[in-house]
């Protein structure tokens, strides 16, 4: 468990990194190696010698970390004649044994022409009774799409509220991963960090952390503070489903754009206040 965990925190730090560097137009270097224990991860240079620490931390949840690793390394594809979806009903479910039976499913759906193996008939579930798994709510659900052969394989939906509230703005979300266990660890070497002018914490959060809500970027940017990272000077949120990223500076949280390295010279991105 302990390497599928650290190729996943690996992979967020490279992002986070690559990121940060173009959106601030500085050199972001790796700074937790070589034996220094308890530093943080990089160190934001500016060309005018300024210096800034870089936090990050990856956000999922932890009964589905397994099989996650093992779809990421699939692609997130099994691979079928003829497309479809798969979407777990459970955090953590045996991988290996799910995609033998959900590959099965999509054959004899193909052979007898239907779009959801429950709708199946009975003669031809004699030979495979395991099927009837997917009756079960606990199992997931299996439906034809229209993209690429193959079988897509999600996570299954995070609820739309928090200890029954209705989550209105996604500052409510990044609050309640303030107190993840780890979380406290990352912050305190923000703040051990030193001769830094900033401290910014990077967190990249996997799909199946984010409430349906907010699975795609295609919502109002957050309007409050979120609360317990006072210690952070810049905030930035990430979700593998997005096309841009949040950044929470200066009071206010803002869209920001892929795009390509602007370079030392580009004169602009610089988020330390002059």
């Amino acid at each position: 468990m302990i390497w599928i965990v650290s190729t996943f925190s690996d992979r967020a730090e490279r992002i986070a990194a690559r990121l940060v560097g173009n959106a601030t137009a500085a050199s972001v270097v790796p700074h937790d190696i070589d034996g220094r224990q308890g530093a943080v991860d990089y160190l934001i240079r500016w060309p005018e010698g300024v210096t800034g620490a870089l936090e990050v931390t990856l956000i999922v949840e932890h009964a589905s970390i397994e099989w996650l690793a093992l779809a990421a390394a699939e692609g997130w594809q099994w691979p079928a004649k003829s497309s479809w979806d798969f979407r777990a009903s459970e955090d953590s479910f045996h991988y290996k044994s799910t995609r033998r039976l959900v590959l099965r499913a999509v054959e004899l759906c193909d052979l007898w022409a239907v779009d959801d193996p429950r709708d199946l008939p009975q003669e031809a579930l004699i030979s495979k009774p395991d099927l009837h798994h997917f009756s079960r709510s606990d199992f997931g659900s299996l439906t034809r799409s229209s993209f690429m052969p193959g079988v897509t394989v999600h996570a299954r939906s995070r609820a739309e509220f928090i200890n029954g509230t209705m989550l209105s703005d996604f500052s409510q979300v990044v609050e309640t991963w303030h107190d993840q266990p780890h979380m406290a660890s990352h912050i305190a070497k923000l703040v051990k960090a030193p001769d830094v002018t900033e401290r910014h914490l990077f967190l990249v959060a996997m799909h199946n952390a984010v409430p349906v809500r907010f699975f795609t970027d295609d919502f109002d940017p957050p309007v409050t503070r979120p609360a317990g990272f006072d210690a952070v000077d810049v905030l930035w949120v990430w979700s593998n489903y997005w096309h841009r990223f949040l950044r929470y500076q200066d009071q206010e949280w803002t869209w920001m754009e892929f795009s390509l390295p602007q370079g030392p010279s580009a004169g602009h991105g610089h988020t330390v206040p002059r």
